[in-house]
């Protein structure tokens, strides 16, 4: 058995070309995703998400460290809150936000090991971004078409912290006389792989249009752009990959006449781009969810996922899943609840050498919840809503929200 988690471990170091973990429902607004959302409602916000993913993965390819029928778990959490900051000067800085995340990884290696061993990820980032409102800016004034916009600048700082989760292993010559067991001893050979620690910085930029359409000014448009430096897995002579994202969402509001069966609609997208050492993996979602029911909690969406994982410069392109979700939204005067839960199974198999991943993925099971406190102090602008107490859509989700009364 020792033999086999040595084999297994110097699997483990040939990992040169990991992905960042990547959630599915782009449009909560995750500082993950892009540091520059922190803060992005004003008030205090949490995000809690946890994924399972990747089960039945074959063995073939990049992943071939992992065991068949091998659930991967990504669990992360969130809080940020915004800062007054506008003084009415000539391009004042509107607000100051603040964030903190937390993200766990655990990867099962072999489930046939007793007590099973597993590879274990931390992402901890700290978050800081600040609000410009670009008709503030006295140069910028005499352009009317930049009235109700705003740009958010952004940046996090922190670690990764790879290793090896080994506390459940047992061994023959660790069982008494009576069937108990000793304590694992510390001087095993993989103990030197058991924590590798890399920095993680990330930054971006996010602007938002809002009240931009002519038949109604309960909408929003969200542009954004987040670069990040990744980590290799136990690698610290490689250069570190890089994450480049563009991602993109415009919520709209239907007429009031109208709004009996479908009050909002949303569509949004996100492209992932990642690069090391001339490796590339290209990831493409675009994606729609309406609300059902003016009164109503209920949210229903979709998205399709296109992937582009080649060692070359060719620029192959194929439809990797379809995924569709399920949200409630619990929206009142003071606070609000979002819970979502997503649910798929299809990955395109690939035969192609080339690919980076290969093989079906299995089912992935994903379910968020977001809690939102606007009772207490925050921001008097933000980049979502921007003047947040006059913002038509903000009031509509406040007041007609199932929590209202």
């Amino acid at each position: 058995m020792k033999m086999r988690i040595l084999i297994i471990i110097t699997f483990i170091s040939s990992l040169a070309y990991s992905q960042d973990p990547s959630f599915s429902q782009i449009d909560l607004n995750s500082m993950y995703m892009n540091p520059a959302l922190c803060g992005s409602s004003g008030y205090p916000k949490f995000l809690i998400t946890r994924r399972e993913q990747w089960k039945g993965i074959n063995g073939s390819g990049n992943q071939i460290a992992i065991g068949g029928n091998s659930p991967f778990t990504n669990s992360l959490v969130e809080a940020s809150a915004g800062l007054y900051g506008d003084n009415n000067r000539n391009g004042g800085i509107k607000a100051f936000n603040f964030g903190i995340s937390y993200l766990a990884e655990d990867n099962i290696i072999d489930e046939d090991l007793e007590g099973g061993v597993f590879i274990k990820r931390s992402d901890y980032s700290g978050y800081v971004s600040f609000l410009v409102k670009l008709d503030n800016i006295r140069s910028l004034r005499k352009y009317k078409w930049l009235q109700q916009k705003y740009m958010q600048f952004g940046m996090s700082f922190g670690g990764t912290s790879f290793g090896l989760d080994t506390e459940n292993l047992i061994f023959s010559n660790m069982i008494d006389a009576y069937g108990g067991t000793y304590p694992l001893v510390t001087n095993l050979p993989y103990n030197s792989s058991e924590n590798k620690t890399f920095p993680r910085f990330s930054s971006g930029i996010v602007l938002s249009m809002l009240g931009n359409n002519s038949s109604t000014k309960l909408n929003k448009t969200i542009i954004g752009y987040s670069f990040q430096t990744l980590n290799e897995n136990f690698q610290l002579s490689t250069s570190l990959s890089k994450k480049h994202t563009f991602h993109f969402e415009h919520k709209g509001s239907i007429p009031a006449w109208k709004q009996k069966l479908i009050p909002h609609w949303k569509i949004f997208g996100k492209s992932e781009h990642y690069n090391t050492d001339g490796w590339t993996s290209r990831k493409y979602e675009i994606g729609q969810s309406l609300d059902i029911g003016q009164f109503s909690p209920l949210e229903i969406g979709q998205l399709f996922r296109f992937t582009s994982n080649l060692q070359n410069d060719r620029n192959d392109l194929h439809f990797q899943t379809y995924i569709p979700f399920i949200r409630l939204n619990l929206f009142g005067r003071n606070h609000g609840y979002q819970i979502s839960y997503v649910y798929y199974e299809y990955e395109r198999a690939i035969n192609n050498k080339e690919w980076l991943y290969i093989g079906n993925t299995g089912t992935t099971h994903e379910i968020s919840l977001i809690i939102h406190l606007w009772g207490g102090k925050g921001a008097a602008e933000c980049i979502e809503y921007g003047v947040i107490k006059n913002n038509g859509l903000f009031q509509d989700l406040r007041n007609n929200g199932m929590l209202r009364q």
